[in-house]
């Protein structure tokens, strides 16, 4: 009974290609922001050009720094996933779906409980977010965001990184592998979403990522991925609504 080996050039050719994997994965995270970067200077260069002054710490510019941003994540989306992957499974949520879409919520806050409560016992501070700030001069900016979760990000970002970047990262480390790196790169984006740094930063970045990984394995399993857009974009909007509610 013999058994097989794999030769070292094998595996040298199977590392390459997993590195490749990556490096493309990152490249359309970067492609992205990069596009988001040009939107967002062709939205606000004509502003200024007409001297129409938007406070920088407003809501107002912080929505409408956002909406560039997002535009960009679902058309580098689309693009990677219409050039690299021959499209990506789209459909009205079926009443399969829609459990999936109710397990993916309870899954998605069970998660950042665990983590919250375990925060508290290590006795860590909270940290701010860019919002939380916003929030402070102007609680409706909650209830905008909101409602931009259900019908904007959500479908921005599930576009980008579970469309296209764990589809694209699927082909080379399969299912398991695809989710749990584009969850860590989803999560690490979402670092300048918070203001301070050190190890405080580790509680909302590791809360991201779990739930980015609910909403990989909710995709992976459905096939369909309006069902990660929709458990995301409630999942934002929960929190925007119960912030904006208990104040």
């Amino acid at each position: 009974m013999s058994t097989a080996v794999d030769s070292p050039s094998t595996r040298q050719s199977s590392l390459t290609g997993q590195l490749r994997a990556v490096v493309v994965a990152v490249a359309i995270v970067v492609a992205a922001l990069i596009l988001g970067v040009v939107l967002t200077f062709a939205l606000f260069v004509p502003l200024l050009a007409a001297n129409i002054s938007i406070d920088s710490t407003g809501s107002t510019f912080l929505i409408l720094a956002l909406i560039p941003s997002q535009l960009a994540f679902a058309l580098v989306g689309i693009l990677v996933a219409i050039a690299l992957l021959g499209g990506v499974s789209v459909s009205i949520p079926t009443r399969g779906d829609l459990r999936w879409v109710a397990l993916g919520l309870v899954g998605s806050f069970a998660a950042v409980g665990l983590l919250v409560a375990a925060s508290t016992v290590v006795d860590l501070s909270p940290v701010e977010s860019v919002v939380g700030d916003a929030a402070v001069v102007d609680p409706t900016i909650l209830v905008a965001l909101a409602l931009l979760s259900i019908f904007v990000i959500a479908p921005a970002e599930e576009l980008l990184f579970r469309g296209a970047v764990q589809g694209r990262l699927r082909k080379t480390f399969g299912p398991l592998g695809a989710i749990v790196l584009a969850s860590a790169i989803f999560a690490s984006l979402h670092v300048f979403n918070f203001v301070g740094g050190g190890i405080v930063i580790l509680v909302p970045v590791t809360a991201l990522f779990l739930v980015g990984a609910v909403f990989g394995y909710i995709y992976e399993r459905t096939e369909n991925l309006a069902v990660p857009i929709a458990v995301h974009g409630l999942y934002n909007a929960t929190l925007f609504l119960s912030s904006f509610v208990l104040g």
